[in-house]
């Protein structure tokens, strides 16, 4: 059943579908006599109707059967902190981390970033990263969309960091740190986790020692040093794989 996002107030019904929601009904050639499924980012699901008096410009729907459905959310957080990548890349990022099930993004600007943002190409970015975010959901189901925030400097995330603020396993993967990741979440199954990945160049000796200061444990993936878009992914599969949502 076709899953699509309808960020409207609920309590109204039969609603009004959104343009981007109009869009999708066209493509997909989806008729009054058929039922789809909603989601409102929230956690609620629906089955939806178009109904038949509906024209156009205004296609209204209504909505049955709402209910709260969590289970493709994973039951311990997932937090990306990602070294600002170019373009491409921080796209294919964000697209993976919600596929596999992350709660929040947070982009990070370092030393060896390709890419560099000033607050108007910010504020683009953002929107667009926020797209991706709920066309992933949409095609893998989720009903809760993932939050991004706006892309800030090394310095000042870790300025603002509270050590003790919450009970998340913190990790940074580095190539040359001694322990491997699997062997930190074998000793702390499903406590979650709030991981940190460099951009393209990885981090600097400097960034290295900053995020160590604030209690951030360095982690391998092994022998082989991963691109940045692929360490993210193959660090949150193993978090899965060795915490039972796989």
């Amino acid at each position: 059943m076709s899953h699509f996002y309808l960020p409207v107030n609920w309590n109204e019904n039969p609603v009004t579908a959104p343009e981007s929601l109009k869009h999708h009904l066209r493509v997909r050639r989806i008729r009054a006599d058929q039922i789809f499924q909603v989601f409102n980012g929230q956690g609620l699901v629906a089955n939806a109707q178009i109904i038949p008096e509906s024209s156009d410009k205004s296609i209204l729907l209504s909505l049955t059967n709402i209910r709260s459905d969590m289970s493709r959310e994973a039951p311990y957080d997932l937090i990306l902190i990602q070294g600002l990548a170019a373009n491409e890349k921080m796209d294919w990022i964000i697209e993976k981390s919600v596929e596999l099930g992350v709660k929040k993004i947070i982009p990070v600007q370092m030393e060896r970033s390709i890419v560099r943002l000033d607050d108007k190409k910010a504020e683009k970015k953002l929107a667009h990263w926020e797209q991706i975010i709920v066309s992933s959901c949409e095609q893998c189901d989720r009903s809760v969309i993932p939050q991004i925030e706006s892309s800030q400097t090394l310095k000042h995330f870790l300025a603002q960091w509270d050590n003790s603020s919450n009970d998340l396993l913190k990790i940074y993967l580095s190539p040359t740190a001694d322990v491997k990741l699997v062997s930190i979440l074998k000793r702390a199954p499903g406590q979650g986790l709030m991981i940190m990945i460099g951009p393209e160049g990885g981090f600097s000796p400097e960034e290295d020692a900053l995020i160590a200061e604030k209690g951030f444990i360095g982690a391998s993936l092994g022998q082989r040093i991963l691109r940045t878009e692929t360490a993210g992914t193959v660090a949150m599969s193993a978090v899965h794989a060795l915490w039972g949502q796989f």
